[in-house]
């Protein structure tokens, strides 16, 4: 029997896990802020700033 496929586009980098983080209101009120400024979401805006962190390490 075949596979079922789902409908829709398939992402390159499926997103398979999920997270769960406590921040601040100083924190949350930053992530909102770029959220608005850049118009991505949360998750976008965390990745961003993993990714941003990650990069300026592997420099070292």
């Amino acid at each position: 029997m075949k596979e079922r496929k789902k409908p829709g586009p398939h992402p390159e980098k499926p997103l398979e896990h999920d997270l769960k983080v406590r921040v601040d209101n100083e924190s949350l009120e930053k992530i909102e802020y770029c959220m608005k400024i850049l118009n991505i979401t949360r998750s976008d805006v965390l990745r961003k700033g993993v990714n941003s962190l990650y990069e300026e390490l592997r420099k070292k």
